[in-house]
């Protein structure tokens, strides 16, 4: 039986809902096309103040069924609009266990039958979905996914003062990410351009931006050190 968890309670085991149609739209892309006179077709600007297509919230609904609504249909009502209606709360589902959304919920509708009930709950939710397996969270191999989880290597053993330094290959999903790096020394880190001169402790590099696939981070380090990388990866 499929389920979604809202925050930290699940549909079926805390609230006895059946889930009986979903719907998932895809976020819709944040496009700018400016007319040029004298010239074919229009000039794109979807892209030109940030090397990157920005895209809208995305939209989830979920239509649940209470069977033998009669019993104790007010009280499970109660506790599911109380729980979630106009909170913002992450959403997990069953048959997409890689990834959690995160938006407002609301409680849309509710009908009721001779027999049954439903309840349809909406989800005004951020355009990327976002791994559960983050690098920076204990591992959960029961929520992994075989086909398109990716396993990151995200903890380096540098060589201090190595002659030119080393480099160090980071993967990244498509949701473009920043890195956050833990060290005990200091050290200069390079990634797509940019050179960042990071001092002992945890620093997050807002200046640098992971894209998606490999990225190779060069790392030249004033001694040597164990360094841990971090970054959260999201899909579409």
């Amino acid at each position: 039986m499929d389920t979604v968890t809202f925050g930290t309670k699940n549909s079926y085991t805390d609230f006895g809902l059946i889930l009986s149609s979903k719907s998932v739209s895809l976020p819709r892309a944040k496009t700018k096309t400016v007319e040029v006179p004298g010239a074919d077709g229009e000039l794109d600007l979807t892209d030109v103040l940030t090397d990157e297509v920005k895209y809208s919230n995305r939209k989830l609904q979920f239509t649940f069924t209470v069977i033998d609504h009669f019993n104790g249909w007010a009280t499970r009502l109660s506790q599911v609009t109380n729980y979630l209606h106009g909170r913002r709360l992450k959403v997990m589902m069953d048959w997409d266990k890689h990834y959690y959304y995160e938006g407002r919920c609301t409680v849309n509708s509710l009908k009721s039958k001779k027999r049954t009930a439903t309840i349809v709950i909406d989800v005004d939710a951020s355009p990327w979905k976002m791994e559960r397996n983050a690098i920076y969270q204990p591992w959960e191999w029961d929520d992994f996914c075989f086909i398109d989880g990716i396993i990151r290597k995200n903890t380096f053993h540098v060589i201090g003062g190595a002659v030119g330094g080393q480099d160090v290959t980071l993967i990244n999903t498509r949701k473009p990410a920043t890195p956050t790096v833990t060290c005990s020394v200091a050290l200069v880190f390079t990634l797509n351009g940019v050179t960042v001169n990071v001092p002992p402790g945890t620093t997050t590099l807002n200046t640098v931006k992971m894209v998606e696939g490999e990225n190779i981070a060069h790392i030249n380090a004033s001694a040597d050190d164990n360094i841990e990388i971090t970054w959260k990866g999201g899909s579409l």
